[in-house]
């Protein structure tokens, strides 16, 4: 399946997949996986923003099928996805477990990443985060870029495990992979995945809400903000809206997380019509705003490092330095795609090639800006880092 008409979703074919291990066994998304089967009920959460979720109550069609989810955030699920949605409730145990003030147990943190905990299906198997990471049939572009059959799992398990490019790194060293690793790189990688299923989907006229492309748009906003959206790429893109004051009308909710609201109810809208060139318009518009997001998560801790070696703290720059880079690598393949000279930010963040180092901010920024200038962003959209 090559519905690929927009450059921007055709480069970022992130894929990999769901569950680790057991045999392949059924499909809720388009291609074989180790689970099957959705339980259903939901309770629905407040919307993103005042704005977004008007739009919302306005636009978003009604649910066609009698078991879908109750709504997240301003949007309204059309199919179930009662465990996807829990996934980013892992996140959540995972970061209670990355204190910075006492041991980690990391032993725990990969137990609950292998094996997951929260996303259970009716049938009793469990959605995990690290079964999506480490399968090695849907992610080309990441392969490509880096080399490995599993570059998601790859660096999420150096940083649990302390191997690799986190030998001998300090624990809150290794606590910045393991975080931005699972909630940035392969959350992010997630949603992209299932928006790109969709579009496959809909390119074959397979519309079905329960089962079509609207269920896997519906499990990209799952696992974009979840039951809990303080675990997810939601919060990222609150936190770095607010350290560049792209925060919306509330003051609180960034204009990207803004703009995924009102792409994904576009897409799904598009999709139940049926109409692709609309849905994959909303798909380009949600890999826009996660240009946004994780270029100004690049630039700001290229920042902070400065700031660490102003104050001759060069352990605080080796921890900002493993932050960067983990979020660097989130949407590396995409800004590569564009023309972003990927190899050097990879040059000054990398943990097995570099040291911290002066003068980041502007590398990264010239880095970017011909990806910025082909995508038509901004520096109004990335902001002013305060």
């Amino acid at each position: 399946m090559q519905f690929r008409k927009s450059r921007s979703v055709r480069a970022l074919a992130l894929t990999t997949a769901v569950a680790l291990g057991a045999s392949a066994c059924g499909t809720d998304d388009g291609a074989s996986v180790t689970r099957l089967g959705d339980d259903g009920g939901s309770s629905s959460e407040g919307s993103a923003s005042a704005s977004a979720s008007a739009s919302a109550s306005a636009s978003a069609p009604a649910a066609e099928t009698g078991d879908a989810t109750s709504g997240d955030g301003g949007f309204e699920y059309v199919s179930d996805v009662s465990a996807h949605r829990l996934v980013v409730s892992d996140i959540c145990m995972i970061s209670d477990l990355l204190p910075t003030d006492a041991d980690i147990d990391f032993d725990a943190i990969e137990t609950i990443y292998v094996d997951g905990v929260n996303s259970v299906n009716s049938d009793g198997s469990i959605r995990s985060i690290g079964g999506f990471a480490s399968r090695d049939d849907r992610n080309p572009t990441h392969q490509a870029f880096f080399g490995t059959d599993t570059p998601l799992d790859d660096f999420v398990r150096s940083a649990i495990q302390g191997t690799g490019a986190f030998q001998g790194e300090p624990d809150l060293v290794r606590r910045q992979g393991v975080a931005k690793g699972i909630q940035d790189q392969v959350m992010a990688a997630w949603v992209i995945h299932e928006l790109n299923t969709a579009l496959d989907k809909a390119a074959e006229g397979d519309i079905e809400p329960a089962g079509g492309a609207p269920h896997n748009w519906d499990e990209g906003w799952a696992f974009y903000r979840g039951a809990e959206p303080g675990c997810s790429p939601f919060a990222t893109a609150n936190s770095r809206a607010g350290n560049f004051d792209t925060t919306g009308a509330d003051g609180e909710t960034a204009q990207t997380n803004e703009a995924v609201l009102e792409a994904m109810i576009a897409g799904q809208e598009a999709l139940l019509a049926g109409d692709t060139d609309a849905a994959q318009t909303a798909a380009d518009d949600v890999i826009r705003a996660l240009v946004i997001t994780y270029s100004q998560a690049t630039l700001r801790y290229a920042q902070l490092i400065e700031n660490d070696l102003a104050e001759d703290d060069f352990e605080t720059a080796r921890i900002h330095q493993a932050e960067g880079w983990a979020y660097s690598r989130v949407m590396a393949p995409f800004w590569a795609d564009y023309g972003a000279d990927t190899a050097s930010i990879d040059a000054f963040y990398n943990l097995e090639t570099a040291e911290p180092s002066d003068g980041g901010f502007d590398l990264v920024e010239t880095a970017l800006q011909p990806a910025w200038d082909a995508l038509g962003i901004t520096t109004d959209d990335i902001g002013a880092l305060s």
